[in-house]
């Protein structure tokens, strides 16, 4: 699979290959030491960022790799951010 910057992934592959790389890779290499901070993967060239800021790992991949395209993902996590207020605490 080749991925030059005149190629544009669709979506649904690139966060396919995200999550597997993330799982099949970093998974054991990042959990638990690095829970809740914050990685950007590259997953055609297999390269990836951390942070504990989702803003600062953004920045730091498109400052090294500004012509591609990445999966985030919050360590530790289901999901990278979510929205909605489930995570407020309800009044009895």
């Amino acid at each position: 699979m080749s991925n030059t910057t005149s190629e544009k992934p669709r979506f649904s592959e690139l966060t396919e290959l995200g999550i597997k790389f993330y799982k099949e890779k970093l998974k054991p290499l990042l959990e638990p030491d690095h829970n809740g901070e914050f990685v950007a993967i590259e997953p055609y060239s297999g390269k990836y960022f951390l942070d504990k800021d989702s803003t600062q790992v953004a920045l730091k991949a498109l400052a090294e790799m500004p012509d591609k395209k990445f999966y985030f993902a919050r360590i530790g996590y289901e999901y990278a951010h979510k929205i909605g207020g489930s995570w407020l605490k309800k009044k009895a």
